[in-house]
């Protein structure tokens, strides 16, 4: 199986979910203990989105939100569901 895929996004709905499948990575993959871990996991851009950074590349997905603080739900609404996934998944059948 192979460990990376290349997909390439073409809705602006798609861009955002893989933005925070992404961040989540962290969390789903129990290399942080909990959210709050997560928003400070030094080898993600997480941290960066929710700070005062206006980089062009976060500014694409920011811009789509009303602001920075309904980025962070959307991304942590979905942090238990993907890390219940990610426990799963060693289970389906390819």
């Amino acid at each position: 199986m192979d460990q990376f895929k290349a997909v390439r996004i073409e809705s602006e709905q798609q861009l955002i979910h893989v933005s925070r499948y992404i961040h989540l990575n962290p969390y789903s993959g129990f290399l942080t203990k909990n959210l709050t871990e997560l928003e400070n996991y030094p080898w993600s851009s997480f941290k960066n989105y929710l700070l005062q950074e206006n980089l062009a590349e976060y500014k694409i997905i920011l811009d789509l939100f009303s602001s920075k603080d309904k980025y962070k739900s959307f991304v942590l609404d979905q942090a238990d569901y993907q890390r219940k996934l990610k426990r799963i998944e060693h289970l389906t059948l390819e």
